[in-house]
């Protein structure tokens, strides 16, 4: 670890990243189209679009409800995404 002039710096591989907290909540019709199962995950991420085009891409059958963002979060470990 290296100090700077007022602060600690961090090599850059061990800053936290900031990202958003987002809640999706979507439905997933079953495959007789009769009942759909409702769901909510929770995502750190750069952007609500990140968190669609990984829904979109994963869960193909999931239909979005309602997204958004809680906040604010620092992400200690992270996909390539977040780098």
């Amino acid at each position: 670890m290296a100090r700077s002039k007022d602060r600690d710096a961090f090599p850059l591989s061990d800053q936290p990243r900031r990202a958003l907290l987002i809640v999706l909540k979507g439905e997933t019709a079953a495959e007789d189209g009769s009942t759909a199962t409702a769901s909510t995950e929770t995502f750190a991420a750069l952007s609500m679009e990140e968190v669609i085009a990984y829904v979109r891409n994963r869960q193909r059958s999931v239909e979005i409800m309602e997204l958004k963002v809680l906040g604010m979060v620092e992400v200690l470990s992270s996909s390539k995404h977040l780098v």
